[in-house]
């Protein structure tokens, strides 16, 4: 009979010690924390400078296939705001299947035109940034283009002279 109930006891100790390093994790400290924490704080940091990498990289092109030239600041913005576009969009479809109260409804629609005004409005400021590297562009062949037939002038006028 002792023997039963030492074995029980062995059990019962092994179910509490197990429920506490499952559940609690206080036997252990603060120390795994503290290294999850950094483990966390490393993969962040990994993945932020792969998006930032990824998203300095990512070319823009317009409607007539042409690349636009656009700086990484607007490129990470359309990305964000294309991200919350989608998210609102995927909750509002959520929601719409799940009947939800109308209340719902209304606030997801309200963030999702926002995010869509948004994208809206970065389409425009890269619509605008395209047509001032266009005109820079225009400007530049044009001063290139007067500067390549004073050349020949001047080299005739030398040439009719000799």
């Amino acid at each position: 009979m002792l023997s039963r109930i030492f074995w029980v006891g062995i059990a019962g100790i092994a179910l509490v010690a197990g429920i506490m390093l499952q559940d609690g994790d206080w036997i252990f400290g603060s120390d795994d924390r503290a290294i999850d924490a950094r483990i966390d704080r490393t993969v962040d940091r990994t993945v932020d400078r792969v998006v930032d990498r990824s998203v300095d990289r990512m070319k823009v092109v317009g409607t007539d296939g042409r690349e636009i030239d656009v700086s990484s600041e607007t490129k990470r913005a359309m990305a964000e705001a294309v991200g919350r576009l989608v998210k609102a969009e995927a909750e509002l479809a959520i929601l719409g299947i799940r009947d939800a109260n109308a209340d719902d409804i209304a606030a997801a629609s309200v963030r999702r035109d926002q995010a869509r005004t948004e994208v809206e409005t970065l389409k425009a400021e890269i619509e605008r940034q395209r047509q001032l590297s266009r005109t820079e562009s225009d400007a530049v062949s044009e001063q290139i283009q007067r500067q390549v037939q004073d050349d020949v002038r001047a080299a005739v006028r030398d040439a009719v002279k000799n």
